[in-house]
């Protein structure tokens, strides 16, 4: 809790009985002293354990990340869960994480948040079972939550049952400013989005345009971050995550736009309103066709926010 990451780093153990009595409430029992098994925390020192869902582009960088230690030293890869069974054991899973197929299995593995970097199936059949474990739940997949309903249920499980449900920043620049500046009024937000015509492959696109004869950029869809994200569940997860943070799913105007000319994914982001005015240009470099390679990183620093006793930018 906040008690335990926040403040207690600064107390001496040797004071713990009199700051816990002061810290308690009247007529409430003070606070039991921190043991080792109480799970992480910056006074017991323990590390937070990651469970780890899809090992593909996304989720080997960050079980690599993970393995390595140096960006992550307060925690550690405890289970991972991949689509098939595996027949050699990855070099960044050691012999002490649980490698599994097997959905049960994972689930019963020692583990303190649950990292989804698997796509919208996985989430919408199973994010209510790790909620319901008090458990938290990152997310990278993003454009699920153009489901009001599944939205909203998350969240309460998540305050039901003591879990978070945290959404990564994933490829989108700014949010932090941008989320604050959408605490007062906003007049406009717009997201264009560009990638090269290969990246969106098994959209809608393809069905639309001859992608791989594209010789100029080309504008394949024009409307609300709900339409987008629905419409392009790989590839626009940065539009619902950037709705969520401030104006919502049918206010944020959205371009999506095949390029030939580009190397990489790119963003420009426009926002205006009573706090200001903010105008961003990415150039990305591609993990693989649809991701971008800040998205693992974006996960990476949520756990080391997660996990470290001093956070930057909160």
């Amino acid at each position: 809790g906040f008690w335990q990451t926040s403040l207690l780093p600064s107390l001496s153990l040797s004071l713990w009985p009199a700051a816990a009595a002061w810290m308690s409430s009247p007529g409430e029992p003070p606070l039991k002293r921190p043991r080792a098994d109480d799970g992480p925390s910056a006074v017991t020192g323990s590390k937070l354990r990651v469970g780890l869902v899809g090992l593909g582009a996304i989720g080997s960088y960050v079980a690599e990340v993970l393995h390595e230690g140096r960006e992550l030293p307060r925690a550690r890869l405890a289970a991972a869960l991949v689509q098939r069974p595996r027949e050699e054991r990855l070099a960044y899973c050691s012999e002490e994480v649980l490698l599994t197929a097997d959905v049960e299995a994972f689930f019963a593995a020692d583990w303190d948040v649950c990292v989804e970097v698997a796509g919208q199936p996985w989430l919408r059949d199973h994010s209510r079972r790790v909620l319901k474990a008090g458990r938290s739940l990152l997310v990278t997949s993003v454009g699920a939550f153009t489901d009001d309903a599944l939205r909203e249920e998350l969240i309460a499980l998540a305050e039901r049952f003591g879990g978070r449900l945290l959404i990564a920043a994933g490829a989108m620049p700014g949010l932090d400013w941008m989320s604050s500046a959408a605490l007062e009024d906003v007049e406009e937000v717009t997201l264009e989005q560009r990638k090269r015509p290969e990246g969106w492959v098994g959209t809608p696109a393809e069905a639309k345009f001859d992608l791989a004869s594209l010789k100029e950029p080309t504008t394949i869809f024009e409307g609300v971050a709900r339409q987008a994200a629905t419409q392009f569940p790989k590839n626009a997860n940065i539009a619902a995550t950037l709705a969520l943070g401030t104006v919502g799913l049918d206010r944020l105007m959205v371009r999506l736009v095949a390029d030939p000319s580009i190397s990489g994914p790119m963003s420009r982001i426009k926002l205006r309103g009573k706090a200001g005015e903010i105008d961003i240009e990415v150039r990305g470099a591609a993990l693989s066709q649809r991701t971008s390679r800040i998205v693992p990183l974006s996960v990476v620093k949520a756990l080391r926010n997660m996990s470290a006793p001093c956070v930057i930018g909160v």
